[in-house]
């Protein structure tokens, strides 16, 4: 038997469409000829398919096509509305969703596009001979950057060649022998670019949009200021990516979702079972959650609610991925706190640009809502909030925790000595190193005033202790700026845990009598509860 020729994407790509615009006409009125003709498509699609390999497709496609020639079998008999609004939107919506997203290169060619492994500590810094003297170099260690000063071209080149760094920083005059203006074309596509530059013009910061910079900053540069920029927004997700939270019931089309979106930076998690889902939510810390409408177990709007009902995930938004295409229907669950919905069968680019851009703005206003307005780290209340939930997780998993309270050294000294601008800077200075060097999976908060507060999940009072003392030798080392003047700061930590505590207030309640006797004894220690 002669196979049939492979099909141009493309081609598939219209059939997926025309299946689905054909097949929903058959879901609102089931019409024989109309069912003939769907019959037909499915059938094409099967076989052109098959000879490229795509078998999930084919095999989805076979079970559609078995399901309507089941009903065409059957001249008397018409299939129920239910049966059409249920089994075949069901299988309808798998084939087309394939249809649209499967590559007929299989995987390969979505692994290539995911991005280069990189080492979010390392930087790279273009300088002009004589600039740099080191000092920030030392700064940025203290942060966790682990920084390498350039100052030719080539080994520039070289060095991006041996790994991506998170970024470059580069000095830039704008003049008409600046090296930057050649350089900038090949750092920008490797890596983001971030100007530094003594000029703050327009016409120089313009030029560096132009040459597709990720930032600009002031020169002489200020570590933090730096350590901001790397922290937040596009370059930030470089080193934090989004993540998503996908549920849907049918696997093939869950790791589809999943490919896509991880191939475009975004850390994707997919789920088939609805029971597990808040475990999987308490895990992830989702910035969105994509979930199917219409799942075996239990429909996507009942296990909305039962998202909404905890308090900490009540804002997380939910983007319902489903065949449903009736407005009435997408209305009401819109009024159930839904955040929008996606059709299937979705395109990747609508996928993946609705997804992004709706996460990063749920991170951002996350952050204002839950972060104190000054360090940005978790504020009292949400910190306490995820402290409980942090011990629940801990005690169902049979694993330690431990809560540090950290306070700053004679903090009312700086304030009096080098002004409250000074003591903030002092404030914002800590919450960036506390947050570059502790892990992700660490909880950091202001507490109030110069307090801090830490949740070391998975970490018992001894290894706590040792982690808090490195910390605390050094932040020692990084030189504070009051104007002209410079100073170094000190801080003391009080550890309880779970061994010795039944409760977050017990908890908070022993950091804090343990932080109280680092101060007594001479402060600049750390202190631990025994358990």
């Amino acid at each position: 038997m002669k196979q049939a020729a492979s099909i141009h994407p493309g081609q598939r790509i219209h059939l997926a469409r025309e299946i689905d615009r054909i097949g929903y006409m058959l879901v609102s009125r089931w019409e024989r000829p109309l069912a003939a003709h769907l019959l037909s498509l499915v059938t094409r699609m099967e076989t052109l398919v098959r000879t490229v390999s795509l078998n999930e497709l084919a095999k989805e496609a076979r079970a559609l096509a078995a399901l309507l020639e089941e009903w065409l079998r059957q001249p008397e008999a018409l299939p129920s509305e239910q049966e059409r609004y249920g089994e075949l939107r069901h299988q309808l919506g798998v084939v087309s969703q394939l249809g649209l997203m499967e590559r007929q290169t299989g995987l390969a060619s979505l692994d290539a596009m995911l991005p280069l492994d990189e080492q979010p500590s390392q930087l790279y810094m273009w300088l002009p001979e004589g600039l740099d003297d080191g000092r920030l170099q030392r700064q940025l260690a203290c942060f966790g950057f682990e920084v390498t000063v350039l100052s030719q071209a080539a080994k520039l080149a070289k060095a991006l060649q041996k790994q991506v760094p998170a970024a470059v920083v580069a000095f830039a005059d704008f003049t008409h022998s600046d090296p930057v203006l050649q350089l900038a074309q090949a750092i920008s596509s490797n890596c983001p670019l971030v100007i530094t530059s003594p000029r703050r013009d327009f016409p120089a910061r313009l030029e560096a949009v132009r040459l597709g910079a990720s930032g600009f900053l002031d020169w002489p540069l200020q570590a933090n200021q730096l350590v901001d920029m790397l922290s937040f927004g596009d370059i930030g997700e470089r080193r934090d990516p989004l993540r998503v939270l996908i549920v849907e019931d049918m696997a093939s089309l869950a790791g589809l979702y999943t490919r896509v979106l991880a191939a475009h930076g975004v850390e994707a998690v997919s789920e088939t079972n609805p029971e597990k889902v808040p475990e999987r939510i308490e895990h992830l810390n989702p910035d969105l959650i994509l979930l199917d409408m219409y799942m075996p177990q239990c429909n996507g709007i009942e296990l909305a609610k039962v998202i909404r009902q905890q308090r900490l995930l009540d804002g997380i938004p939910i983007l319902f991925l489903s065949v449903e295409k009736r407005q009435n229907v997408q209305l009401d669950a819109l009024t159930l706190g839904i955040d929008g919905f996606l059709t299937k069968p979705v395109a990747p680019e609508e996928l993946v640009v609705t997804v992004v851009n709706r996460a990063r703005r749920y991170r951002k206003l996350r952050s204002y809502i839950a972060n104190d307005s000054l360090t940005g780290l978790l504020n009292h209340s949400h910190l306490h909030g995820q402290l409980e939930s942090a011990i629940l997780r801990a005690r169902r998993a049979g694993q330690p925790l431990s809560l540090a309270m950290l306070d700053l050294d004679f903090f009312k000294q700086v304030n009096d000595s080098y002004g409250h601008q000074a003591g903030d800077e002092v404030l914002l200075n800590l919450a960036r190193f506390l947050k570059e060097r502790l892990r992700r999976t660490d909880l950091v908060g202001r507490y109030g005033g110069e307090e801090f507060a830490i949740v070391l999940a998975g970490t018992p009072a001894d290894k706590a202790r040792r982690m808090l003392d490195a910390l605390r030798q050094d932040f020692c080392l990084l030189e504070q700026g009051a104007g002209a003047r410079a100073f170094r700061q000190s801080f003391s930590v009080g550890i309880s845990s779970l061994a010795s505590a039944d409760s977050a207030t017990q908890l908070v309640q022993q950091a804090d009598e343990m932080l109280y006797r680092a101060k007594a004894a001479g402060r600049n220690r750390v202190e631990a509860q025994e358990g």
